[in-house]
């Protein structure tokens, strides 16, 4: 609800002097929520058909003629009809933000699904302005994603196993690669992967040597092999917070903790690793 009224259907701007009053929600979900109540078009689709509804507006959008498609026509569970009327309303707005969960990506297709969505955004801008962002939850759940692009060139799913950074989603993806058993050993900070993984997931992690660096107690500290505390950001260190729409906010320490910073902690089992590498002796 804080995102309805601060940041989309029901903020107040320049050219929305009137809040929601100006502005058109379509909301297109495989489920009613309290979000589709709200919404001036709701367009309810069976779960799957991600790709094909976006690669039908793109085609719409470029006005080409879908041959064996009668206006009745069901595609993802919807009339053809108001994927038509969706097309030409996205092409109408003066300024329009498609704003995709993270369910776009569980669907067949995956990351395709979200690549076929940003295609369809580079060509909206040719008729007005559009622009995507991804509802992604949790505070700073966009930071590692801005940190790996700026240092590789990559947002996620990066190997570094040849010495330089590979990319490539469903190979090196996490979720991928624990289904796949690739794994032998996992270092997991600022997520609970028991509450937010695929159970096949979380079961085989349990089965490996797992660290976790976590400022509190949840569903993945109780079974994790080596625990270390640290302290929460904003609050017991200092350091950058990332915003869901990529503004970064720089936080500031406010109290002394007992415990390290994630910063120190991972500084510290750096330099254990190259000590054992060297192969010194422990102080």
């Amino acid at each position: 609800m804080r995102h309805l009224k601060r940041y989309s259907a029901l903020a107040k701007g320049l050219y929305t002097p009137e809040g929601r009053k100006d502005r058109k929600v379509v909301v297109i979900d495989v489920r009613p929520s309290p979000t589709s109540k709200n919404a001036d078009i709701f367009l309810q689709v069976t779960p799957g058909a991600d790709f094909e509804i976006v690669h039908v507006l793109r085609l719409l959008i470029a006005g080409k003629r879908l041959e064996g498609l009668e206006e009745e026509s069901l595609v993802g569970g919807v009339a053809f009809r108001q994927w038509q009327e969706l097309a030409e309303l996205m092409k109408a707005c003066r300024y329009g933000v498609v704003m995709f969960g993270i369910g776009l990506t569980q669907s067949r297709g995956k990351d395709l699904n979200a690549e076929e969505l940003n295609s369809l955004i580079i060509e909206l801008n040719a008729f007005t302005r559009f622009y995507a962002v991804a509802m992604r939850g949790h505070g700073n759940v966009n930071g590692s994603n801005q940190v790996l692009a700026w240092q590789t060139g990559y947002p996620l799913a990066v190997n570094f196993q040849r010495g330089y950074p590979r990319f490539n989603p469903g190979e090196f993806s996490v979720v991928d690669m624990l289904r796949r058993k690739e794994a032998d050993a996992a270092l997991i900070i600022a997520t609970d992967p028991s509450a937010h993984l695929p159970q096949s997931a979380v079961n085989y992690l349990k089965s490996i040597p797992t660290i976790y660096l976590e400022p509190h107690e949840n569903a993945t500290t109780t079974w994790a092999n080596v625990v270390i505390p640290v302290a929460p950001a904003g609050i017991g260190a200092g350091g950058t917070f990332y915003r869901m729409d990529n503004i970064p906010l720089q936080l500031k320490k406010l109290v002394d903790f007992a415990v390290p910073s994630d910063l120190e902690a991972l500084q510290g089992i750096k330099e254990e690793v190259l000590r054992l590498k060297r192969g010194e002796a422990a102080c």
